[in-house]
């Protein structure tokens, strides 16, 4: 769906939000090791927020009707502003997420939930700059931006990973993207 300005930037605000809430919890117990699980968690979600990303883009977004029209809009128009508000994205966070491990261990629900958070963070980062910034060439983010222009632009599936190609690599679904001829 397309969005405006505020729905569309408000995860470069709610998400760190929601992730400082996550972690004054756990702080305000006072327990040191309590917040080493915490940060344990977290990047252990970070970790497999790479994982969630790539599943989601290539089973989902390519597959499933109502996520592939809409992703579809998007390959479209790559640089109009179309996703889910972000209190949409957060909330499935939560419910898919820190729900469930909320009855194992809050303790660990909240970092895990942290560490996705942080993951989309960086993947909503990663996806617009690759879109909307000039990006100079040899930088983290000029790679990402050129696996995913091949992932828009080959005509090829393939490149579902936009933070990481790790798990393109890992499916056999990397695809290298073309370099630019020296004038």
């Amino acid at each position: 769906m397309n969005l405006n300005r505020v729905l569309y930037f408000g995860d470069f605000v709610a998400s760190p939000l929601a992730i400082l809430g996550l972690a004054l919890v756990v702080l305000a117990q006072r327990d040191l090791s309590a917040f080493g699980l915490w940060l344990l968690a977290f990047a252990v979600g970070c970790g497999a927020w790479t994982l969630v990303e790539y599943i989601v883009h290539r089973w989902v977004y390519h597959n499933v009707r109502f996520f592939d029209e809409m992703h579809d809009a998007h390959h479209q128009d790559p640089l109009s502003m179309i996703g889910a508000p972000s209190f949409v994205s957060i909330a499935m966070i939560f419910l898919v997420f820190y729900a469930p491990l909320f009855f194992i261990d809050r303790t660990v629900a909240g970092g895990f939930t942290g560490g996705i958070l942080l993951g989309y963070l960086a993947y909503t980062l990663v996806h617009h700059a690759s879109h909307h910034w000039k990006l100079k060439p040899g930088g983290l983010l000029y790679r990402a931006r050129l696996r995913h222009m091949a992932h828009h632009f080959h005509g090829v599936e393939g490149n579902y990973g936009v933070t990481t190609a790790f798990w393109d690599h890992v499916f056999a679904t990397y695809i290298e993207p073309r370099r630019r001829r020296a004038s």
